[in-house]
Order: structure tokens, then sequence, then C-alpha cells
């Protein structure tokens, strides 16, 4: 009982820095540690967000946040407090305020829906350029990293490669041991690519327009207004290439699909190259970034430092052959960049 009047206390400490009369306030969430509240107001539906967050990565990520905003990128108003501060928090926890917005909800299996989701991607890079986040924010950035990330996850592929040589009757290591070479090599021969690609150039043109990337983009931040995506929150941001984000959101919706469909990413490219469109040097770039064995080093990540508590041996088992059977169908196509660049440009003119 104290620990929820404590709370319900704090809550409305923090929403007595706004300029809205509160008439109910309702928790609506407690994931992950972060916690959202469905606030009533004078003003209509808020949602305030708590995170698990010191409040100066959490101003690094809540500017961005209007920034966009004031670009015109369909996204949820957020508010600022009476002193015209984007965020509140003490210590490591910080809270921001958004107006609720709701929507059909988007699905990676509709391909409707992807193309749309591609086109926002590319109109939300566009608008991220000339962010300059605050002097007393905490900024994320992995530009010119990506030689460091890459060298990390291969050595970490390394280290788990050793783990499950030690665990000869464990299915998952077995079958984890089976793809590991191949996917090793795979991953040293996209790190010796990126030295000669266009990825030096690439990143210093992104430092001097400022873009920035989802830390992690998926639909969860989306919805569909009036038949087009709108950003619900800007969960987390990253100094970063563009090309990030379309290597995430691409093995996400293959991994739904559990195989590599090539004429499908060909129209999702399409796509966002009609609204960004990149050079065929900076395809090679993405092209790299797919290679590298991202997937399968994710899941033996996971499972070797057992980071997810409630997934069962059976869904690990489960999300390793999917992993594979997407790492391994992507063969058809990394050779291909020349020729499906061509069919990227093509499409894009077409439709």
């Amino acid at each position: 009982m104290y620990q929820k009047e404590h709370e319900e206390q704090i809550v409305s400490d923090i929403l007595s820095y706004y300029p809205f009369h509160v008439e109910h306030v309702a928790l609506k969430s407690n994931k992950s540690g972060r916690k959202i509240w469905e606030i009533q107001t004078d003003q209509g539906l808020k949602l305030l967000k708590e995170a698990q967050m010191k409040p100066e990565r959490m101003l690094f990520i809540t500017q961005a946040h209007a920034h966009l905003q004031e670009k015109g990128l369909p996204v949820a108003p957020i508010h600022q407090t009476k002193n015209g501060g984007s965020c509140l928090g003490t210590d490591r926890v910080s809270y921001s305020l958004y107006d609720k917005v709701t929507g059909k909800e988007m699905i990676y299996y509709d391909a409707e829906q992807m193309k749309k989701v591609m086109s926002f991607a590319g109109h939300f890079h566009h608008a991220s350029k000339g962010y300059v986040c605050r002097d007393e924010s905490k900024k994320r950035s992995r530009l010119g990293k990506w030689h460091k990330l890459y060298r990390w996850k291969l050595q970490e592929l390394e280290g788990n490669m050793q783990i499950a040589a030690s665990y000869p009757d464990d299915l998952f290591s077995q079958t984890f041991l089976k793809h590991a070479d191949k996917m090793l090599a795979r991953g040293k021969e996209a790190l010796q690519a990126l030295d000669e690609s266009e990825y030096e150039n690439w990143t210093k043109e992104t430092l001097e327009h400022g873009g920035f990337c989802f830390q992690d983009f998926t639909l969860a931040r989306l919805t569909e207004i009036d038949g087009e995506p709108f950003l619900k929150e800007l969960h987390s941001i990253t100094y970063d290439l563009p090309s990030r984000d379309l290597r995430i959101l691409l093995n996400k919706v293959m991994v739904k699909l559990s195989v590599w469909d090539t004429d499908f990413m060909v129209a999702l490219l399409a796509a966002y190259d009609a609204v960004y469109p990149l050079t065929e040097k900076q395809y090679e770039v993405l092209w790299i970034d797919l290679a590298f064995p991202h997937l399968f080093c994710a899941i033996g990540h996971k499972y070797y430092l057992k980071q997810k508590k409630t997934w069962s041996d059976e869904k690990y088992n489960w999300a390793l052959q999917n992993m594979i059977s997407v790492e391994e169908s992507k063969d058809a196509f990394l050779d291909k960049m020349p020729e499906l660049y061509k069919k990227i440009k093509a499409y894009r003119e077409a439709n």
C-alpha cells in the first residue's frame, strides 16, 4: 500500500509541472522498467511515460522528438513543462508527457503497410537532419564505430562457439555449432568489405548534417492513422547512418516470414528510395551490414547470457532455426547487389 501511495504522489508531483488540469490518472502499462500512465486532462488524454534512464539521456531523445514534430513528421505531440522543459527526472528515472494517439495496428505481414512504413522511414531520416542536441544532454552515437562493433560481435561469436562446444548434449549448442563457422566467415568478410566501401565518406556526410536514426526500428512505435504511419513515441535514438534502420527493419520483416524474400525487399527499398534516394555506393554499405550475421550473433548472445528468462528451451531452439533460415537464405541476393540496385531504381520509377 505504501509503495502505491508513494508512486501516486510522485506522479502527482510530476504532473504539477505541466499546464493541465488533471481529472484522472490510471496506470496502463508496466513493462521492462517502463511505466505508462493515462492522464485525463482538460485538454484531452495524455500519456505520462517513466523510463529507468538518466534525465540527460532522456533529454537527448525528447528534444529529438520535438525536432521531428517541428519538421512536420506525423508524430504524437510532446508537451513542455511550465518552465519549457521537454522532460523531468531525478537520478536515473525520467518522465515525459505526450498526447495519446490511437490508430490501426501495423503488422509486418501486411505488404502495403510495410511499404508505407519504409516511406515513413525516408521522411523520418529527412526530418532528423539538422538536429543539434543541447549541451547538457547525453548523446548516443555509433557513427564511425561499425568496425569496432563488428569486431566485438565476432569475438563474442567465437567465445560462444567455445561455450557451445562444452555442451555437446545441448540441442541449441549442437545446431549453433553446425552453422557458426559459416556465419563467422561471412562476418569477417563483411568487416573486410567495410574497409573498401563508402562507409567512411557516408559517415562524414552524416556527421555534417546531423541526422539520427531509431535505436531499434520496430512497428510497436507506430500506428496507422488515416491510412498512413504515425509515430506514437520516439523510444530511443542514436546518431548513425540511415542504413542502420533499414538493416534492422528488413531483418525484422524477414524473420517474421522465416525466409529472405528478395522481391519483397526490392519493393520495400524502392518505397524508401522514392523518399530518401541512396546512391549505389551507399546501398553497398547496406548490403555489407545485411551480410553481417547480426541475427545469428544476437540469438547466441541471448541464449548464452540467458537474457530471455521467460523463454523455454523449445522457444530458443525455434528462434535459432528461424534466424538460421533467414541468414542462410540471404545467400541468394548478397552477390546480386548491382542487379538489385537497378531493380530498386526501376521499381521506384515504375510505381
